[in-house]
């Protein structure tokens, strides 16, 4: 099981993208949304067929990074990550 941070950002008057399908393949999984463009789910598959998933969604002139968070990374103790992760963005 991996838990992935997805983060894409896309020009809304150039990008023919299909969002709707992009958000169904994201609520699909168990998911955070942490801020606007910023999602962090827990999938079952390799990180490869959540990112084929969502390739037939976007566009190719969208930015989208998928990022892998492994526990041996950081420490669950370390309660500065888990604040910084659960601080909201500055409006």
């Amino acid at each position: 099981m991996a838990v992935l941070h997805i983060t894409y950002k896309h020009n809304p008057q150039t990008s023919r993208a299909d969002y709707d399908g992009f958000y169904q393949v994201i609520t699909s999984y168990r998911w955070a949304r942490v801020s606007n463009s910023i999602w962090a789910i827990t999938a079952d598959e390799p990180p490869k067929v959540v990112w084929q998933k969502l390739k037939r969604y976007i566009d190719p002139d969208d930015y989208l990074v998928m990022l892998t968070f492994k526990s041996s990374s950081w420490n669950l103790k370390d309660q500065q990550v888990l604040a910084w992760l659960l601080e909201r963005p500055a409006d």
